[in-house]
């Protein structure tokens, strides 16, 4: 046989192989060939990049020994990017092998069907290696942080291959994978089920082992994670992640105060001989769990000889922490004090021990209560901790607390010795600054020969080089930092410049005061206008740094006085409010009456040390500051309170009389009835109403009587009332009044009044039409006008049962300090069965009630009260106020309030200081020219559009946005809604048109089949800002019209005229009832009448409403584009996987010629029923089919279901099913 013909036939042959081998093909050879190419190409290249990404991943950790080690590595925030290469090469791999050798197709069938074949033939899939690939793919995702993907290539595995042992695999890759996003209660869900299973591999014991210790270690379950780790430990072949395993359950056995166990596992480690640094800090924490048995003397000596090694020289802070642990556990707590602080102090490298030895003597100097100590190392420790840091928000806290109390200390402190020193004659004054001057350059000279040292360190460096033998032409080619010669040699060469220098801002500087500052600021100070005497000297060698805070001159003194007042008052408050310090605090305010008797404080402190001394338990100075308050300030509220302990819901039972009063006056005087008026008015004058509506009533007071007098009687009266309130909103009006008397023009008042003139000065800005504007996300329902009156609230849940009078008095105390010149209403408001407010009333605009807002909220005594009930606070004008109670729910109003006012809604926010609230308040006030009537004393009925819109609801509905721009392009704005209702309502086939109307753009998405569907729209869409973007800073307006009612806007009307009927109609919800009544608002200026919120009508359309009975799921696709066999087999499978033993069915039905319906039944009630339609709407295998199609799912009960088949009226029943089912 010839070469040629042998090669030609190998040819042949192999040819024969290959084409045998086709993943079309499914035989032995093929399924041989593809395995193994899989495993030994293109699998094995994938799972060698993964691992080589791990141990990047690993690498690039340095572990923090002071803190608890993290289980995994790679759950530090920051690994994601370090190896990203790596894991999308293994992704790219894992995606090959699926395209390239997935083998799908069936084998060919058998005469003899044995139960081998049978099982084989069942499979999907019929390489062994594509689960295993999705597994990669899954773990490649879970390195990068992409959790979701990861996610979703797991549960694959788990539905695909639900008979092989990979499916575990992905179980403990989907527990790490939910425990990462905090989805703990997923997570325990499948750590039961893998728990439950009689069959798992034990080659998986390891892994889920150590994925359920960290489920628990991030939950902070310490105890609940030991065994687990234990079995982890044991199950560990690589003695490396041995020893880090081991090492982690000794600090979780210290953590759990097993000390003598976690002493013995630490010495284990030690024994293990881990890397240096493990193996020292397993010493030191062996040493430093000691429990108090055992000899302390070695275990001192110990570490006394560690201290002596070099080597040990960047751990000594590690090893006088460890000292201290054991003194404090001996109880010599000073010797423990001590230790810390050489551990502080030798803190080089280091930080994070720095920042914990800090932490541990700030702790001590609190407990002792030692502040200024404690606020120090506090300090040093806040530099190096961040939000991860345990405790964190905890110690941020006092840490601020602290900052506050210690600078006030510290104000008292300086303000005394610069008295001190202005109250010595200049020549004591200048032998003393002489002193100091000499004491700073003795310092300085100290500093020099300091630096004389460093110097000769770094020449005794350069003397050893040459012996060392390091020149730069041994570094070689490399990168510098690869070479560990040249590392070497560099930190050898950073010592002989700079010596040992800690790693801190500045480094370079022994003296961190450059002499070069005081130019700095100067030259700032001239580019800035300043004049460069009022920089201040940092020169400690000139006369001038140590004399220019001296109070030389009675200003000056004036003021140190004052700061020392401030300071005492502030520091008695953070004694008794942040540190329940009642002692301490006493002792402030008792010096600062003291030394100052009277000041501005006097009554707030005679009240705080009558609360402080009942603290304590001392009677009898508790009723000597009782008294004093009693007999010098009898009208204070104060006062009041002690001698009526129930003052406060008194008073708001006579503001509430006041109130009603108020408003049967108003309504007399806007009849023309003025003796009634009056007549009101003198009832309300007996109970003294707040100074915000004295002068209101006065003002209805001098018109009730002057309209019966003569002129020159009435314009005499006008004259007391402008005098008596010349800053009062109703002065230009009785100025106006004044003015037609003395023109003689006045010939009747009450015709004035009848015509509107007084009507059209003083109307009540919060009705007027601009002010019912639907332009904006909200559809008009809140008012923007800044210049009502606005209401500071706080609501929380009636079930807290919070102490009402308590929270009033606090809230009142507040008031008293902040607000010495004005004067506050305090009431309670039901909003609906679980919700309670208190109410603070009334604040002039917007931007006085931010600055009050702002200030309260940081004064956490004020809302003691409340404990640990969630409450939330935030300010309102009276209208948005009437919609909050209208509504009987806040939840809408918080997200105009963040938006619009403060994203600070809770006891969330900074802890920087305001300026005095009052103060604020005062500078407002003073820039603006004069002061408007916010109130009204008059109707204006808010405009009507009865009739002129029909009311239809079972037509069509359309979504408008009405840009006011003629010359605007909507072409974005048209692509961003076309896209959006593609993707989130494409089952409902809406189109966009553009029309003009005026200068107005129009863009109309058509048609939604009813006014609840529209709604619902409407409410999605404004919530989404992202579809508004390039409207932000253009006027428009949207709304849901008909077309009836759209072609008569534009023929008959305006959109303005439409809006105020949306707002009315639609917003409002009054859509619901079949012919609302016309609604008509009076207002006054400190109380409206709320109208009762509309009730929805019964339900009377061919389904039933009751619907606790069974339930089926129903989904509703159609007919052709897409295979309903699938589709069910798809919900089959998903009953088998999520609910094996419930008996549920799956039937197919016609609805109609274009529709078939789905239906699953066996769920007992509709709460089963929309448990599982929310789990079946997420399984991609049943809706994937349908993602470009029109489908609809939903539940049913069994009448409405034979209703429906009957009527085929599928949008009534979805209208009944979004109000029974979902609540809209």
């Amino acid at each position: 046989m010839s070469r040629t013909f042998r090669h030609t036939l190998f040819g042949v042959f192999l040819l024969i192989i290959i084409g045998g081998c086709s993943t079309e093909k499914n035989t032995r050879l093929s399924r041989t060939y593809h395995n193994i190419t899989s495993k030994y190409n293109i699998y094995f290249n994938g799972k060698e990049s993964l691992n080589a990404g791990v141990e990047r991943i690993n690498q690039s950790v340095e572990d923090d020994f002071t803190r608890l080690l993290p289980i995994f590595k790679s759950s530090d925030p920051g690994t994601g990017r370090v190896a990203q290469s790596d894991m999308e090469y293994a992704i790219m791999k894992a995606s090959k092998l699926i395209k390239v050798h997935s083998i799908t197709k069936k084998p060919r069938r058998r005469g003899n069907r044995s139960q081998a074949y049978v099982r084989m033939a069942s499979k999907d899939e019929y390489n062994k290696w594509v689960d295993d690939s999705y597994i990669l793919m899954g773990k490649a995702h879970f390195y990068m942080k992409n959790y979701l993907a990861a996610i979703e290539n797991l549960n694959f595995v788990v539905r695909q291959f639900s008979e092989e042992d990979t499916k575990f695999e992905a179980y403990i890759w989907l527990i790490r994978s939910y425990t990462e996003l905090g989805r703990y209660n997923e997570a325990l869900e499948l750590i039961q089920s893998v728990d439950a299973s009689v069959d798992f591999p034990k080659k998986y014991d390891e892994e889920f082992a150590l994925a359920v210790a960290d489920f628990h270690v991030r939950q902070n379950e310490f105890s609940e994670a030991i065994p687990h780790l234990r079995v982890a430990i044991h199950n560990t072949f690589w003695r490396k992640n041995k020893v880090r395993l081991k090492y982690i359950l000794a600090q979780l056995y210290q953590e759990t105060g097993q000390d003598n166990l976690a002493a013995e596992t630490f010495r284990e480690v030690a024994k293990m001989n881990p890397p240096y640094e493990m193996a020292f800090n397993a010493r030191i924490n062996a040493a430093g769990s000691f429990s108090g048995e055992g000899d302390v003397d070695q275990l001192k000596k110990e570490l006394r000889k560690m201290l002596r090694d070099s080597k040990n020289y960047d751990f000594r802070d590690q090893i006088y922490f460890a000292l201290g642990n054991i003194s404090m556990k001996e109880g010599s707590k000073q010797a423990a004090i001590d230790y810390y602080i050489q551990s502080a102090a030798a803190s080089s490298v280091n930080i994070f021990q720095r920042a914990l030895s800090c932490l541990t003597l700030a702790d001590i100097y609190f407990e002792e209560k030692h502040y200024m100590n404690a606020q120090s190392y506090y300090d040093s420790a806040m530099v190096v901790i961040d939000e991860t840091y345990p405790r964190y928000e905890s110690i941020t806290e006092r840490y601020n607390s602290l900052t506050r109390l210690t600078d006030n200390l510290y104000t008292v402190v300086r303000e005394d010795s610069l008295q001190q020193i202005a109250s010595l004659s200049e020549s004591e004054r200048n032998v003393l600054v002489t002193r100091w001057i000499s004491e700073a350059r003795a310092e300085e000279q100290r500093q020099r020969q300091l630096a004389s040292q460093e110097m000769s360190d770094r020449n005794f460096f350069r003397m050893n080089q040459s012996r060392m033998g390091l020149t730069r032409n041994q570094q070689g080619s490399g990168w510098y930092f690869y070479n560990p010669t040249t590392v070497a040699y560099g930190k050898v060469e950073f010592q002989q410049i700079w010596g040992q220098r800690k790693l801190e801002d500045d480094w370079r500087r022994s003296n961190k005061n450059s002499a070069s500052q005081f130019d700095m600021e100067e030259l700032e100070a001239l580019e800035a206008g300043i004049d460069s005497s009022e920089i201040r000297v940092e020169n400690p060698m000139e006369r001038e740094y140590y004399l220019q805070d001296v109070p030389l001159t009675e200003e000056a003194m004036a003021e140190s006085h004052q700061q020392i007042r401030d300071a005492l008052f502030d520091a008695g408050r953070i004694f008794r409010q942040d540190f329940e310090n009642y002692e301490r605090a006493i002792q402030q305010y008792e010096e600062l009456l003291q030394r100052y008797d009277p000041n501005t404080y006097q009554l707030s402190s005679y009240f705080e040390l009558w609360d402080l001394y009942q603290k304590v338990g001392d009677q009898q100075r508790s009723d000597y500051y009782k008294n004093l308050i009693v007999a010098n300030y009898p009208d204070s509220k104060y006062a009041k309170f002690l001698v009526n302990p129930n003052f406060f819901i008194e008073l708001e039972a006579r503001q509430d009389s006041v109130n009603n009063l108020y408003q049967q006056a108003f309504y007399n005087f806007q009849q023309g009835n003025y003796p009634a008026a009056n007549d009101f008015v003198q009832q309300i004058k007996q109970l003294e109403p707040d100074t915000l509506l004295l002068p209101k009533i006065s003002f209805i007071e001098t018109i009730a009587e002057g309209v019966g007098t003569d002129f020159d009687q009435f314009a005499s009266m006008l004259n007391t009332h402008i005098q008596s309130y010349p800053e009062s909103g109703t002065v230009p009006l009785a100025q106006d009044v004044l003015r037609l008397i003395e023109d003689s023009t006045l010939a009747d008042y009450q015709k004035l009044v009848e015509i509107g003139y007084l009507n059209d000065e003083i109307k009540n800005e919060e009705l007027l039409p601009e002010n019912q504007s639907a332009n904006d996300e909200f559809g008009g329902k809140f008012s923007y006008d800044d210049e009502l009156l606005h209401y500071f609230v706080i609501a929380f849940p009636r079930s807290a049962n919070v102490d009402l009078n308590r929270l009033k008095f606090d809230i009142a105390n507040y008031n008293i300090d902040h607000y010495t010149r004005m004067d506050f209403d305090i009431e309670t408001e039901n909003l609906n069965p679980e919700t309670q407010l208190v109410v603070v009333r009334s604040l002039p605009d917007k931007e006085q009630s931010l600055i009050y807002f702002r200030s309260i909220i940081r004064q956490r005594d004020v809302f003691q009260s409340l404990g640990d009930a969630h409450y939330v606070n935030f300010v309102a004008s009276s209208y948005n106020y009437r919609e909050v109670l209208s509504d009987q729910n806040y939840l809408e109003y918080l997200k105009y309030f963040v938006k619009n006012y403060s994203r600070f809604i809770t006891n969330d926010f900074p802890s920087d200081a305001l300026e005095d609230p009052e103060e604020l308040m005062a500078r407002v006030r003073a820039e603006e020219d004069e002061l408007e009537e916010r109130g009204s004393f008059v109707v204006v009925k808010a405009e009507e559009t009865e009739g002129l819109f029909s009311r239809e609801t079972d037509v069509p509905q359309n979504f408008v946005i009405a840009v006011d721009e003629a010359n605007f392009n909507m072409r974005t704005l048209v692509s961003e809604f076309s896209n959006y209702n593609r993707t989130q309502f494409g089952n409902l086939n809406l189109t966009i048109e553009q029309r003009k109307f005026g200068n107005y753009q129009l863009m109309v998405v058509k048609s939604m089949a009813g006014i609840r569907a529209a709604m619902a729209y409407f409410g999605d869409v404004v919530a989404n800002r992202a579809l508004y973007k390039n409207l932000e800073t253009r006027t428009y307006r949207n709304f849901i019209i008909t077309d009836q009612n759209l072609e008569k806007m534009m023929a008959e009307s305006g959109i303005s005229e439409y809006v105020e009927f949306f707002r009315d109609y639609y917003i409002s919800g009054n859509f619901a009832t079949a012919s609302p009544a016309a609604r008509q608002t009076q207002a006054s200026a400190t109380e409206e009448e709320i109208p009762p919120k509309p009730e929805k009508p019964a339900y009377d359309g061919p389904f039933d409403p009751k619907v606790a009975e069974e339930q089926f799921f129903i989904l509703m696709i159609p007919k052709t584009g897409v295979n309903a066999a699938a589709v069910q087999s798809a919900i089959e499978a998903h009953h088998e996987q999520k609910y094996p033993n419930q008996g549920l069915q799956v039937e197919s039905l016609e609805f109609d010629a274009e529709q078939l319906v789905l239906k699953v039944s066996g769920m007992d009630s509709r709460e089963a029923g929309m448990n599982y339609l929310r789990g079946v709407v997420q399984n991609q295998q049943v809706y994937q089919p349908l993602m470009e199609l029109n489908y609809r799912n939903f539940v049913i009960s069994p009448a409405n279901f034979h209703t429906l088949m009957r009527t085929k009226d599928i949008g009534e029943y979805l209208e009944l099913y979004k109000t029974i089912y979902l609540n809209r």
